[in-house]
């Protein structure tokens, strides 16, 4: 006779070395106790069949091979096995106490947020990887069965339908086990069962847990199985617009009616989760060709479920027994009485689905296309982080905030860029000045671009801080992405001009104000940007200059006080002062990467002065990265153009490009503002050599003969200063550049 099992007549009993302590819950085929390992003194999980299912043989080998199946998976997503045995009269598997609440729990309270749904998805995943690399199907997976422990790590629990996948041949097809709810079509038909079941049931969960709500509902397990075989369920993106297409299109694959239309294997899922989880675009294609957003439902009303069900499992059944192929009840169960429901709404696809903000009013892509984009001086801003903006050569894009950009921001970003039409065929992604640029934007950016180069679109990314410019420049992005680097103008001219009249504050005088809360101009601001200029201050008297060139960015894209800010000229004049002056050291002393800091900090700090866009150029000429230092030199240039020295070396420069004619030109102008510039003569000389002006070439070296003897004279054997190196005289090699 079958034991009692009831939590009254369990709590205290000793069974397989444990002591019971109490019931955690209901299984499903026994009950689950929480216990005390008596030789180790460690809490358990202990689950004893059920004494209605003991009472037969075959349950008992059913129960007892779980334990043994999910005994051979060690993997921190799934819970171990301890021990299994049979004591008392009682079978029972000794498990890993699992803390925490399910993700049936977790979900109470609908939807969880994007990242964290796809976390826990990712984590599952991986669990049944393990299974399914040990043939081990679990067959009921689904929230009530993934526990959250307490360190955030999900497990798979519960093997009792695990099954050892046929590698004999012989048909898996009559055994209809599971959860209706997240069961797949095949489990539920005269069709062979493999891991792909899985797939799918873990698929309905990523739907509930992205959405808060089933694909499929209905008032019996009738029409549930009837949904599953016939209807199409909407994209998760409609039921929640926080989730992005392209979640969308990857759960929808996990979840198709036909199996070889799922992904093939567990592994499959898990790289598309991970691009997802990457910032990347999933392999999953988009199924809007075949089928709009919205498909027709099955009116449950007009079709009598339970008799379509059983009529249409009646033929696959004849047919399975008369050894003939099998067709699958989706498409036998139309033919048979299943009636779909009219609705009024049109077709989504995503044109006609993504919204935008205009305003205070919300309009399709459809629309605003129709427009051509033209809505005045109204911002169209897409999914809170894309601002649009339509230009004659191109459309921009802008990403509002200084926050690196999260998984769904860059998922939606991709939604957009596949449905736009794009009849100029140019975009532009421009990142603003205050935009912390990560590893992760190269992924999205790399993707954005392959994206648009298979639809014959141009694409480039403006960068508005000299620091991810320097980033993705050093990442290789440039490599075949066009950078563009567009700094923020502010009135640098003024603080020069103050330089000139001799108002800036001596020393470190604007930093003590600033420290003391009585430098002027800090009155009219914030309480928020008070605390700012103190902190600017305290950092300079301090020396962490890097850090108060950041918090200067911050008060500068946070202060909408501009005449407050005009104000602050001394700060910001003593804070470059003295990046310049530890940038020139580091630059001298050949300490490169602190030097590119320095010089970065410095063109975003005051994008007006020549002196950061200069020392930034002779970097990249010392890299050989020579396009880019005659694009800072070049920048240089425009705001000093009575600089002899930028003239100089962008000379150098594009006599290493073989740009004779515009190294002549820019060598002219260097010795134009500075006739006393040696090392000018000497080059110029040399380029007249490469040009063939042999005449020329001779009257500059003599020009260069004379000027240095007068020089060495001048000096008593001080070095030459040949303009290589402002202030610190010329690197021998480079004399013999032209």
């Amino acid at each position: 006779m079958a034991k009692d099992t009831s939590a009254p007549e369990m709590r205290g009993r000793r069974i397989g070395g444990c002591e019971i302590v109490d019931v955690i819950g209901q299984g499903g085929m026994g009950t689950v106790y929480l216990a005390n390992q008596l030789a180790l003194n460690k809490k358990v999980a202990l689950k004893i069949l059920d004494a209605k299912w003991a009472a037969e043989p075959k349950n008992v080998e059913n129960f007892l091979r779980e334990a043994r199946l999910a005994a051979k998976l060690e993997d921190e997503h799934i819970v171990a096995i301890y021990d299994v045995g049979t004591d008392s009269g009682l079978n029972y598997i000794v498990m890993q106490l699992a803390k925490g609440e399910t993700l049936k729990d977790r979900m109470r309270k609908g939807a969880l947020e994007l990242e964290d749904a796809l976390n826990y998805i990712e984590g599952a995943a991986k669990g049944l990887g393990v299974a399914h690399a040990h043939n081990i199907t679990h067959r009921d997976i689904k929230p009530a069965n993934l526990m959250i422990g307490d360190d955030g790590i999900i497990k798979i629990l519960d093997f009792g339908l695990a099954k050892l996948d046929r590698k004999d041949g012989e048909d898996d097809t009559t055994q209809f086990v599971g959860s209706v709810a997240y069961m797949a079509p095949e489990q539920s038909e005269y069709i062979r069962i493999d891991a792909r079941t899985d797939i799918y049931a873990l698929g309905i969960t990523a739907y509930q847990a992205l959405t808060g709500v089933l694909p499929y509902r209905g008032e019996s397990n009738w029409e549930l199985l009837v949904r599953h075989h016939c209807e199409e369920p909407l994209a998760p993106s409609v039921v929640n617009k926080e989730v992005p297409l392209t979640v969308s299109r990857v759960v929808l694959k996990m979840i198709n009616k036909d199996p070889a239309q799922r992904y093939e294997t567990i592994d499959d899922v898990l790289t598309d989760l991970k691009l997802l989880r990457r910032h990347q675009l999933p392999a999953a294609e988009a199924p809007w060709n075949r089928r709009p957003l919205n498909p027709s439902a099955v009116d449950v009303g007009a079709t009598k479920s339970e008799d379509v069900y059983r009529k249409g499992l009646k033929t696959q059944r004849e047919a399975f027994r008369a050894s003939k192929p099998v067709k699958p009840l989706r498409e036998i169960l139309p033919a048979l009485g299943v009636v779909y429901r009219k609705s009024g709404d049109p077709a989504l696809m995503p044109s006609n689905f993504l919204e935008f903000e205009i305003g205070e009013k919300r309009q399709t892509l459809a629309q605003v296309v129709a427009r051509e984009y033209k809505f005045d001086k109204e911002k169209i801003l897409y999914a809170s982080r894309f601002i649009i903006v339509q230009r004659p050569e191109r459309m921009l894009l802008t990403i509002k905030g200084r926050k690196p950009l999260s998984v769904g921001d860059v998922q939606h970003l991709y939604d957009l860029l596949e449905a736009l039409p794009l009849k100029n065929k140019v975009l532009a992604v421009a990142l603003p000045p205050d935009y912390v640029a990560q590893g992760q934007d190269i992924r999205w950016i790399v993707d954005a671009y392959n994206m648009l180069d298979k639809r014959g679109c141009g694409f480039s990314v403006i960068v508005g801080s000299m620091e991810n410019h320097t980033t993705f420049i050093n990442l290789g992005l440039d490599s075949h992405i066009k950078l563009e680097l567009e700094l923020e103008r502010t009135a640098s001219v003024d603080i020069q001009q103050l330089v000139a009249k001799g108002e800036n504050l001596p020393g470190s005088m604007a930093s003590e104000l600033g420290a003391a809360g009585q430098l002027p101009g800090a009155a009219r601001l914030t309480p928020g940007a008070k605390a700012l200029v103190t902190q600017i201050s305290e950092l300079i008297a301090s020396g962490d200059l890097t850090e108060a060139a950041r918090a200067w960015r911050r008060l500068a894209a946070e202060s909408s006080e501009r005449k407050a800010l005009s104000d602050l000229r001394p700060l910001r004049h003593e804070l470059f002062e003295k990046l310049l002056a530890e940038g020139k050291e580091a630059f001298e002393q050949d300490d490169f990467p602190t030097a590119t800091e320095r010089f970065n900090l410095l063109i975003d700090l005051d994008p007006g002065r020549y002196e950061g866009h200069y020392y930034k150029g002779l970097l990249l000429k010392h890299e050989g990265k020579l396009e880019y230092a005659q694009a800072f030199l070049t920048q240089a240039i425009l705001a000093a153009p009575d600089e002899a020295d930028l003239f100089y070396h962008r000379a150098i420069v594009r006599s290493r490009v073989n740009d004779m004619e515009g190294a002549l030109r820019d060598m002219d102008m260097a010795l134009n503002h500075n006739p006393r510039l040696v090392q000018g003569y000497y080059n110029r000389a040399k380029l007249h050599k490469r040009m063939g002006h042999d005449d020329l070439a001779r009257h500059d070296l003599k020009l260069y003969e004379k000027l240095k003897k007068e020089q060495e004279r001048a000096s008593s054997g001080a070095s030459n200063e040949s303009g290589e190196r402002p202030a610190a005289g010329t690197r021998p090699a480079e004399k013999k550049k032209a």
